[in-house]
């Protein structure tokens, strides 16, 4: 039960440090500014082996107290701690093909207008890459941080 109880603070402080990031109304921000909307894909993983390591948490407490000794594998778990990560990073590179592809593509420097709306598409570009990597990247240090706590009790 230890374990379960350390996973469910570390769970209750990620839910917390989220509920900030609402208030601050920074998770409208990502969304919005998100053009790939990777960062829903990256959240959602992120969420679903999030349950699964606290499903195999809670079972494996349950198993130890009846006295079995067999615990769970979490290779599955790792790979999805480096799939976020690439996902982030997928969102990077669409991110700056966005940028340099809306920049140069029309881009007349003799019109003050249209460089200010390249610079303006160019930073949405920036935008999403920064944001999808902030997001898998955050992603992946909560489930590794959960892994490792799981694995080193075990």
């Amino acid at each position: 039960m230890k374990l379960f109880l350390k996973w469910w603070l570390l769970i209750s402080l990620t839910i917390l440090g989220l509920g900030i990031a609402t208030y601050f109304n920074f998770v409208e921000f990502v969304y919005t500014n998100d053009l790939t909307k990777l960062t829903i894909v990256i959240f959602s993983l992120f969420i679903a082996t999030t349950i699964v390591i606290g499903y195999k948490v809670w079972n494996q407490n349950v198993r130890q107290s009846r006295g079995e000794k067999r615990g769970y594998r979490f290779e599955g778990e790792w790979y999805m701690s480096e799939c976020v990560v690439q996902l982030g990073m997928i969102g990077t590179v669409i991110g700056f093909i966005y940028m340099l592809y809306s920049v140069f593509t029309n881009l007349n420097i003799n019109d003050t207008l249209a460089v200010q709306q390249s610079l303006s598409m160019m930073a949405q570009g920036m935008g999403t890459a920064l944001l999808t990597t902030l997001v898998g990247l955050t992603s992946s240090v909560l489930i590794k941080s959960q892994l490792v706590m799981v694995e080193n009790d075990q």
